[in-house]
């Protein structure tokens, strides 16, 4: 357990105020070629939007370098990490610049607003000419094109890329809130978070906490499906279980999150299960084993909210992990709530203290412990963490205070 109440990022995920100057040209410039390819290059917008441009760069910190390599953005050297929006310019940017055989740009003084509107048109065209500009140098990077000799990429890289994607999927399901649910959607945003932790577990497990941007609905709602398959993972469940059970995760939790809090889990289920329930059959085909479970569970915590301990340890965890995103943007604050504090809001609830199990998952995936939290002692002796260190934690047993090694015990989930 951190000692602080800060959340550090790993050593693999860079600094915010580190890529701000990528995310400020990524935006520029696209907005820039996008411009120029509608109203050309004197309209007085494409020029305002080029000054903009230079006044970016005069404001950032010279030199810097940016590199665009097989759908990732690098500012010297380190990678940087986009919101959604974001990341779906940069991937638009970086088409536009191999088209005109660039993967690397490499500012050292600020450009005029001609040459910027020359770079402009000839994104905007996709024909490069070797445009040459006084203090801005356009390179090819070797090896630098996507391809078959490109399909390998660095983990981290590749886990960060799944997971934007699913953010972009559930922005689109966000996006059609109370229509029938797309099973494929959904679907794809639980095979790409696989791959993510597949690929590197470390940084699918910090990277949407940690990463720039707001906790918009879309993302906590694909936080909680990423700690719920992580969990279920954990306690060895089967991939088609795991896959049931985060695919109810995401859509009661783009059901019921709202900006700020959400909705009662019951009702959020209520209201999901609709959605799913609306295109469960299509006529006479066969009702598809992974759907009807899917509703099953959510049927649970829709129709049986007075009985949950009757519910599968599944549908236990999906209200976990729903109660965490709900909490993580309180409605009586103007803040949100990093990892320790979630684990110390979560501890005392009701449903935590009856069923603490997966709340020890929860805690061991995380990788944070949170005063409240039930552990047990290396001599077996079962109680409740009070504070101190991961390593010398300090333990109340109902009877003493006891300093030592201790570790969460994980639920026991049977079928």
């Amino acid at each position: 357990m951190s000692d602080s109440l800060t959340i550090r990022r790993s050593s693999g995920m860079p600094d915010d105020a580190r890529g701000a100057t990528a995310r400020m040209m990524v935006e520029r410039l696209f907005v820039l070629m996008r411009t120029l390819a509608v109203h050309g290059p004197s309209h007085p917008v494409s020029v305002q939007i080029a000054q903009a441009v230079a006044d970016g760069i005069a404001s950032a910190e010279l030199p810097f370098t940016l590199q665009f390599v097989r759908q990732a953005v690098f500012q010297d050297h380190a990678l940087v990490m986009f919101d959604p929006g974001g990341f779906q310019r940069s991937l638009r940017m970086a088409s536009a610049l191999a088209a005109i055989g660039v993967q690397q740009i490499a500012v050292d003084s600020v450009p005029s607003v001609d040459d910027l509107i020359a770079l402009g048109s000839e994104l905007a065209s996709g024909h490069g000419t070797a445009l040459q500009i006084p203090g801005m140098q356009l390179r090819a990077i070797l090896d630098g094109q996507t391809g078959t000799a490109g399909e390998t990429v660095e983990p981290a890289r590749f886990a960060a890329v799944m997971l934007l994607r699913s953010l972009m999927d559930a922005e689109h399901i966000d996006a059609s809130r109370g229509g029938a649910w797309p099973w494929s959607r959904g679907a794809a945003i639980l095979r790409r978070l696989e791959r993510a932790t597949d690929a590197d577990a470390p940084t699918s497990t910090r990277f949407l906490e940690a990463a720039p941007g707001e906790f918009t609905v879309p993302r906590r709602a694909v936080q909680a499906t990423a700690l719920a398959l992580a969990a279920m993972r954990l306690v060895g469940l089967d991939v088609a279980t795991r896959r049931v059970g985060g695919h109810a995760t995401l859509a009661v939790a783009l059901t019921g999150l709202r900006a700020r809090g959400g909705d009662a889990f019951p009702v959020a289920a209520t209201r999901a299960l609709d959605q799913l329930r609306s295109t469960l059959s299509t006529g006479r085909s066969k009702i598809d084993p992974h759907r009807l479970r899917t509703c099953a569970l959510v049927h649970d915590a829709a129709f049986r909210p007075e009985a949950r301990s009757r519910w599968h340890p599944v549908a236990r965890l999906m209200e976990l992990v729903y109660q965490h995103e709900v909490l993580r943007c309180p409605t009586d604050a103007s803040f949100d709530l990093g990892a320790v504090d979630l684990l110390s809001a979560l501890a005392p609830r009701s449903f935590v203290q009856d069923d603490p199990g997966w709340f020890q998952a929860l805690a061991e995936i995380v990788g944070r412990w949170a005063p409240g939290m039930k552990v047990e002692l290396e001599d077996g002796e079962a109680g409740v963490l009070l504070g101190g260190s991961s390593t010398k934690p300090m333990v109340f047993t109902g009877a003493a205070v006891k300093v030592g090694r201790a570790a969460p015990s994980l639920p026991g989930v049977e079928e």
